[in-house]
């Protein structure tokens, strides 16, 4: 039994993957987190804090951007730059680079981990992550150990983390938080972040709207407490984008739209040539197969209510087919889009 337990283990580090997205709601602010890109497949966050100085006459603002692609063998590769870096004294308010490769694994219990390598180009620092997420219906705990090279430009070796939590309201809504220092010097001040996140509703995008004392969300940054102004929150948002991959970007040089094939002889079309299934309502006889194909520039799915069936993500000029054996009515949505219903009448 601890043979067949232990196999188990090293076969879900050895294959596990990433999470699959970026989502805000699956992390909080000032944890790198699980997530990773799928193989192919690129994606951009932007995460803005800011604060007025000067007595209300100066904005600052501290952009971070993130930009990362899957690659082969479940590893992501990613870039997070940010114009007005905090962490390191002789560069107050330059750039800051932080380079990274993460690669994700499935742990028992339905835990999640990760690692991470990278190089800070501001601090002259190699960088590394552990990363670990649990997650329950309603809750996630998250967990960051941190390792620096150079911490903060100073060229003297440190180790900081956090921990962090997510406490889910429903699919869609989420309130996450975190708190993290450096755990070698007892004399920086620590950094927290907290966030209302949500699944913006129709798309793939998420968001978030944040408080927090700290700056970029490099792992040098999110060890500290900002060191400009005089307020102790900054307030700020995140907003992450899945770019998809090269075929997607490739229709924009595409010369005419797609024109998909006459349905076959025994086959009721129903076509999707924006946020809705035309037409709604689709009548056929038992052992008479419905064939769905998306005209729309958005992908979308075809999903029984029920869970019993589903088409997947349908890309534009895709095509899913059913067979419907059994008299009845099926209704049927658009998981990205959950008010684009129909329904699938069989009459005997």
């Amino acid at each position: 039994m601890i043979r067949r337990i232990a196999w188990g283990v090293i076969a879900s580090l050895l294959g596990g993957s990433t999470a699959s997205a970026q989502s805000v709601l699956e992390r909080s602010p000032n944890i790198q987190g699980v997530w990773g890109a799928e193989r192919g497949e690129a994606v951009f966050v932007l995460a803005h804090r800011f604060e007025v100085l000067n007595g209300g006459d100066e904005l600052f603002s501290v952009p971070t951007l993130t930009l990362a692609a899957g690659l082969p063998l479940r590893l992501t590769l990613g870039v997070d730059f940010t114009s007005f870096s905090e962490a390191i004294p002789d560069k107050v308010t330059g750039n800051e680079v932080q380079y990274w490769l993460k690669r994700g694994f499935v742990l028992p219990a339905g835990a999640q981990a990760a690692l991470l390598g990278g190089y800070n180009t501001a601090a002259g620092s190699a960088e590394g992550a552990l990363d670990l997420r649990w997650a329950s219906s309603r809750l996630d705990l998250y967990a960051e150990g941190r390792g620096h090279s150079s911490l903060f430009g100073t060229g003297d070796a440190a180790a900081s983390g956090a921990v962090g939590a997510a406490l889910r309201i429903n699919r869609y809504l989420a309130l996450t938080g975190d708190v993290g220092r450096v755990l070698t010097e007892d004399s920086v001040p620590a950094a927290w972040s907290a966030a209302v996140a949500f699944a913006v509703p129709g798309s793939p995008h998420t968001m978030s709207f944040q408080l927090a004392n700290s700056g970029a969300t490099t792992l040098q940054g999110a060890s500290r407490e900002k060191t400009i102004g005089s307020k102790d929150v900054r307030h700020g948002f995140a907003f992450t984008v899945p770019l998809g991959n090269g075929a997607r970007w490739a229709r924009i040089l595409r010369p005419a739209a797609v024109q998909p094939a006459p349905p076959a002889a025994n086959s009721v079309r129903v076509s999707m040539p924006g946020s809705a299934f035309s037409p709604r309502e689709t009548t056929v006889r038992a052992g008479q197969q419905v064939e769905w194909v998306n005209l729309d520039l958005v992908a979308h799915t075809v999903t029984a209510h029920d869970g019993s069936w589903d088409s997947g993500g349908m890309e534009e000029g895709a095509v899913f087919v059913r067979v419907f054996d059994q008299p009845g009515r099926y209704s049927y949505f658009c998981q990205p889009h959950p008010g684009m219903a129909g329904v699938v009448v069989v009459e005997p």
